[in-house]
């Protein structure tokens, strides 16, 4: 599962340490506290079209649905803190951090034993995730209001928040963080508000915005004070936010108009890929678990007109290929022995890991000292996406058949990776990932599933896939990259270990991208920090 962090100022001293720390242990841990609970509704997902100066939820609805607090008697005395912040993910898709400052300093890091990148640039990544922060903070504000009519008592001083309250007793909260002041008879409504303003282009511009995705999440906890040093702090809700900023047709080739309010992507593909790590574990009888990771680029180049800018990697892109696991046998044609389809998503300006699905199969699917062959083969990125989601539906389907209705929530790693993405429209069935190790509803995970393999607007048909200022049309060529391993099966040292993994080559094909012949090879790696 992924592991969502909030990131908080950490200059001034042990104060904001404290702070931190607090907060950390706050959402990196399961909600026990028996005070306030959070009904929160859907994700917060939204498109804005600066061209028609309109925006929506992606069915065309102008409304953010609030997030309730109540049952607070006791934590009666306590403070409610809001936080909105921005998301960055860490160096794989499996781990993010959200920052509710703007202090998201990228690791100096050094790609080693890629044969497709000579180099790993953080800048692009730091630029996206300014620019998120800017529009998250600029363009939101937090409306607060009681829903039994009580008053709401907060500080009008605080040092991260502004405050302004209306005749209608409705507070308005804008700043990173804000704190109100808990009554036992409050009940709390908290609805993000979108400025009108941002539906503007010339006001997106003049804050160097650029037409992309937007990742955040908000956030609400409980805390022992007001002054931002407590390390008296508990999670209570959270909620994640995705915003799309509509490309102008003019700057980027993008999917078919649909009318206002449904959301339009770019059509050119540009996710440039080598191996990851291969991590196998077997008990040599009956269980077999293959757990691969891509080491993933997705980084184009800028277009601009005029002051308006954007690229084809300020969005999300899938990345999905059909895998097949050969046995090698001297001279005899390989043995195809298993087959089946991973990947994920992959973040906007973003290198890094994506972790594959963690495939489990019950059967013995390796022999130690036995050589072995993958081939990763990356065809269409919608249609190999629209595969990969129906095989998900179907291991949903058996774990329904098996367990009834619930699954422990480490049984579905791929899942939980697209519902922390949150790049697709009406995916709202993923909720109860969000209890920590807690039983899945499956058949919630099934209906979100069941939504997105129906969604005819994302991904859209990609009409080609780019390096650079270079490309090539998908459907001319069998695919846009191929990726070969080759590797020996040992026996772990120890029980439980991984096998391991021994004299191992790599290959890589593509009609657009740099290939590289078979060749002894290791597994890419970052080295960051020295």
């Amino acid at each position: 599962m992924s592991l969502v962090k909030l990131k908080a100022h950490s200059e001034g001293g042990g104060g904001r340490w404290s702070l931190l720390l607090g907060v950390l242990l706050a959402l990196c841990s399961q909600h026990v506290n028996a005070g306030c609970v959070v009904d929160n509704d859907d994700r917060i997902e939204i498109n804005i079209s600066p061209e028609s100066r309109s925006w929506g939820d992606f069915k065309g609805q102008q409304l953010i649905p609030a997030s309730r607090v109540y049952k607070c008697q006791e934590d009666a005395g306590r403070y409610l803190m809001i936080t909105l912040g921005a998301t960055q993910w860490t160096h794989s898709t499996e781990v993010k951090d959200t920052y509710i400052f703007d202090n998201y300093e990228p690791e100096q890091c050094s790609i080693q034993n890629s044969k497709s990148f000579s180099s790993y640039s953080a800048q692009r990544t730091k630029a996206n995730f300014s620019r998120q922060f800017k529009f998250i903070r600029n363009c939101f504000d937090m409306r607060v209001i009681d829903i039994a009519g009580a008053p709401i008592v907060a500080k009008e001083d605080q040092e991260y928040c502004q405050i302004e309250r209306r005749p209608d007793g409705a507070l308005i909260l804008r700043g990173d963080m804000c704190f109100l002041k808990i009554r036992g008879q409050n009940q709390f409504a908290i609805q993000p508000i979108l400025r009108n303003e941002c539906l503007e282009s010339d006001y997106l511009e003049s804050m160097g915005i650029q037409a992309q995705d937007i990742y955040g999440n908000m956030n609400i906890l409980t805390t022992g004070d007001d002054t931002g040093y407590s390390t008296d702090v508990e999670n209570i809700g959270s909620r994640s936010v995705h915003v799309n900023i509509t490309p102008n047709a003019k700057l980027l080739n993008l999917s078919e108009d649909f009318g206002t309010g449904v959301p339009r992507f770019t059509t050119h593909y540009n996710i440039n890929a080598d191996w990851g790590d291969l991590k196998i574990k077997t008990d040599f009888e009956n269980k077999t678990e293959i757990d691969l990771s891509f080491f993933v680029s997705n980084l184009a180049q800028e277009k601009c007109e005029g002051n308006a800018c954007t690229s084809s990697s300020n969005f999300t892109q899938p990345f999905v290929g059909q895998v097949e696991l050969y046995k090698i046998s001297g001279v005899k044609t390989p043995k195809l022995v298993e087959e089946w389809w991973d990947g994920g998503l992959v973040p906007p300006n973003w290198q890094g890991f994506v972790k594959g699905i963690r495939y489990r199969v019950d059967d013995a699917v390796v022999a130690a000292d036995g050589r072995y062959r993958l081939v990763a083969t990356f065809q269409d990125p919608t249609d190999d996406y629209a595969i990969f989601l129906s095989g998900l539906r179907q291991m949903v389907l058996r774990m329904y058949d098996v367990t009834g209705s619930t699954v422990g929530i480490d049984n579905l790693p791929a899942i939980s990776t697209l519902q922390t993405l949150g790049a697709i429209p009406e995916f709202t069935g993923l909720v109860p990932l969000n209890q920590n190790n807690q039983a899945v509803d499956l058949a919630e995970t099934l209906k979100g599933l069941e939504a997105i393999i129906s969604s005819t607007v994302w991904p859209p048909y990609y009409d080609s896939v780019c390096d650079g200022a270079k490309c090539v049309k998908l459907g001319k060529r069998k695919f846009h990259q191929r990726l070969v391993m080759e590797f020996t099966v040992r026996r772990p040292r120890y029980e439980g270990e991984d096998v391991g993994i021994e004299d191992v080559r790599m290959q890589k094909i593509s009609p657009i991208f740099n290939s590289y012949p078979m060749q002894k090879a290791e597994f890419a790696k970052l080295r960051c920090g020295e």
